[in-house]
């Protein structure tokens, strides 16, 4: 999964109604979804301290809780090529966690399956393993 979109996945998951098992490895699944994220997230202030203008004692410069940033070009591509990042399950333990989400996914019936964005989530989850 890509690291841009553990967040989405991880809110989409939270919203199923599931129970007993189901609900255990969902819970599961979001909680690696949301270690990740805040490793992501770690790496992202980090690429703003990088790219930041900096004062005489060479601390980034942060007006109003936003980093003067003095290449955004640079550090959009910085950051583009961190939520492009791939997180990966491997099965081992977790092949039953991944066995029923995938399950779950495969048959759940969404009311507007247009909306691509679910549909994609669908799509990729159901590709794990």
């Amino acid at each position: 999964m890509e690291n841009g979109k553990l967040t989405q996945i991880a809110n989409f998951m939270y919203g199923l109604k599931l129970v007993r098992k189901q609900s255990r490895f969902r819970r599961r699944f979001i909680d690696m979804l949301q270690e990740r994220a805040i490793l992501v997230d770690q790496d992202r202030i980090e690429l703003l301290k990088e790219h930041s203008k900096k004062d005489e004692n060479g601390e980034p410069i942060i007006h109003d809780d936003t980093y003067d940033v003095k290449d955004m070009k640079a550090f959009n591509e910085d950051l583009q090529e961190l939520y492009s990042e791939k997180m990966v399950i491997e099965g081992g333990d977790n092949r039953e966690m991944l066995r029923t989400i995938k399950a779950v996914l495969k048959n759940l019936r969404i009311p507007n399956m247009r909306d691509s964005n679910r549909k994609s989530m669908i799509i990729y989850v159901t590709s794990l393993e």
